[in-house]
């Protein structure tokens, strides 16, 4: 799935993307930074370079727009992992297939 496929996909299933549970995404950001190490900084809420793509719970997906790297935010605004856009957004489009097929 390329990027724009990955970003549609959010995108229409934004519905479900908020039943992503924070455990998922707690567990999901503690496995990359096993690949990227993170520095669990707090970020700028207002940045030109990153964009959001996704809301899920509080935490925020975003897209970097001169690198294409993405990150997760936590609800207070803490980045929890940093990496490429298929080992950050990739496992959670794949979390979001497997439940549509259980409907």
């Amino acid at each position: 799935m390329n990027r724009r496929e990955m970003f549609a996909y959010l995108e229409k299933n934004e519905d479900k993307v908020k039943g992503i549970d924070q455990e998922f995404l707690e567990a999901h950001c503690a496995n990359i930074s096993e690949v990227f190490y993170n520095w669990e900084i707090k970020t700028i809420d207002e940045c030109i370079f990153w964009k959001s793509i996704a809301l899920i719970n509080g935490w925020k997906l975003q897209i970097n727009s001169i690198t294409n790297n993405c990150r997760i935010l936590d609800d207070k605004g803490y980045r929890k992992c940093y990496g490429p856009r298929g080992l950050v957004l990739g496992p959670i489009v794949y979390q979001l297939e497997s439940r549509k097929q259980l409907d």
